[in-house]
């Protein structure tokens, strides 16, 4: 006798960023459609159903819709899933091949396929294969599931089979998603999701459950700022000419081609992240980050600004630079002028890998000895009080 097969729930989570209007229809160019897998004739059971939302960077207590209650956000996501069918995780099957999951207002619990108003039955595009309803396999070793979200006809996701370490005792084969990311047009770029996977053991995601995407972009933000030993002498204190920048001399990574493998076999069980080396950017960093400024004579808008040092721009508030993500950088250099001296300090390499989805707060301190210089003091990791994001600061 067979065993009955129970269908599978997803739910997505979309972490950095507010939500934004993503303009598209199930036809817009994205990863494109696998090969569908043939799935057992088993018809009965729970059907799945999706649902999506948007994580805020700074909200972390709570997930907003993916698709806004005014008609704004992102109106598709495409998932795939794959089942590994052996102990060894070496065999892999496809469940999902690139479903569409369309948002359909004011259909909420309308069918059995559709939980919280999205749905993928009978959503593909013209000329595509039948999307039907997907059952769990309570014989599968383990599940694996990823998507695509905002992806449009302006800037095409491709994705394909790829074997890593082939030849030896770690091969594995992932599949690679790529597109290009420019940190200038962060709102166009498609979202990606980390990798869900479970074996559905005690302690992992359960089977039959919910499956969570988180999505998020292919960015991280990065800023510094400055603060001074003695906080009175801001006041009198010029800095200028303010370059933080790879010792090296390569530039830093703002457009380029970004690719997310997914791990389907062997014991990985998370996703990769690369960039491609012929990515462009600047060669530095030249604005520092404060909230706020003060001048001398309030009352006129001409006089000198004191704070946060002395004739500091008034147009740089809230300085907030948006990178591609990167490790193995090296080391990096601050050079900066005080009072017109130029003070150079280096920031170690183990500090400066960037990872999709953190923002990273470098902190320079300006100190009175005598002379003035800018040294490192401490380092310091502040996690998010919930979920899994994380928020770094650095102080130098």
């Amino acid at each position: 006798m067979r065993e009955r097969l129970r269908p599978l729930r997803l739910l997505g989570i979309m972490e950095l960023g507010g939500i934004i209007a993503l303009m598209g229809c199930s036809g817009d160019s994205a990863v494109e459609a696998l090969e569908p897998t043939p799935q057992p004739d088993e018809v009965t059971g729970t059907p799945i159903a999706f649902s999506g939302g948007l994580q805020e960077e700074q909200t972390v207590t709570r997930a907003t819709p993916l698709q806004g209650n005014d008609g704004s956000g992102v109106t598709f996501f495409k998932v795939y899933g794959f089942k590994n069918t052996n102990v060894e995780y070496s065999q892999y099957q496809l469940v999902f091949p690139g479903y569409v999951v369309n948002w359909v207002n004011n259909t909420a619990n309308s069918s059995t396929t559709n939980s919280s108003g999205w749905e993928y039955v009978n959503q593909q595009p013209l000329g595509q294969a039948e999307q039907t309803v997907k059952y769990w396999d309570w014989n599968a070793r383990a599940y694996r599931f990823f998507g695509v979200a905002g992806a449009t006809g302006t800037n095409v996701v491709t994705g394909g089979y790829k074997k890593y370490n082939e030849g030896t005792d770690s091969e594995y084969m992932a599949y690679d998603v790529r597109y290009e990311a420019n940190a200038n047009e962060k709102d166009k770029i498609p979202y990606y999701s980390h990798l869900w996977f479970s074996d559905g053991s005690y302690g992992q995601k359960p089977f039959g459950q919910p499956v969570e995407l988180q999505f998020l972009k292919p960015f991280s933000t990065v800023c510094f700022s400055f603060i001074f030993e003695e906080p009175l002498k801001a006041r009198e204190t010029t800095l200028t000419d303010k370059y933080f920048h790879p010792t090296s001399g390569t530039s830093i990574k703002m457009k380029g081609k970004v690719t997310v493998s997914y791990p389907l076999t062997g014991s990985a069980t998370t996703e990769a992240f690369f960039v491609d080396n012929e990515a462009e950017g600047p060669q530095a960093l030249t604005e520092d980050y404060y909230v706020s400024f003060e001048r001398e004579d309030p009352t006129n808008p001409l006089s000198d600004v004191i704070s946060p040092y002395y004739q500091a721009s008034p147009t740089s508030l809230n300085k907030v630079y948006t990178v591609l993500p990167v490790t193995g950088q090296g080391n990096y250099t601050m050079t900066v002028s005080v009072n017109g001296e130029p003070k150079t300090t280096t920031v170690p390499a183990a500090f400066m890998d960037w990872l999709p989805g953190y923002k990273y707060t470098y902190i320079f301190k300006i100190h009175i000895d005598g002379s003035v210089t800018i040294d490192k003091v401490q380092s310091a990791f502040t996690p998010w009080e919930d979920h899994s994001k994380d928020y770094t600061i650095y102080n130098w």
